[in-house]
């Protein structure tokens, strides 16, 4: 398993994974049921999620899924690491 980077609340990194919710995933009494030991990081927004996928070759129709969802146009804050990786996509496609 990869090392996400995010410190638990002792400050020491522990070996960890990064989820992206969605729908109703984002209730944290539902993400508990399968991963008790899960904690938020942060923000992140669709447009990042599908950008991930292709990076890392998911299967095709998983990524035309993620691009199918409808994106709620969230408009408020997010890490500036997300930022970053938006804005950089975005150089890229073009």
């Amino acid at each position: 398993m990869a090392n996400s980077g995010f410190e638990d609340g002792r400050g020491q990194e522990e070996e960890t994974f990064l989820y992206f919710a969605y729908g109703s995933n984002l209730l944290t009494e539902r993400i508990h049921l399968r991963n008790p030991s899960a904690a938020f990081c942060c923000v992140a927004r669709l447009k990042v999620i599908c950008m991930g996928a292709k990076e890392n070759g998911l299967p095709l129709e998983y990524q035309e899924k993620l691009k199918a969802i409808q994106p709620n146009d969230y408009k408020g804050k997010v890490s500036e690491e997300i930022e970053d990786i938006i804005k950089k996509g975005e150089i890229q496609t073009r």
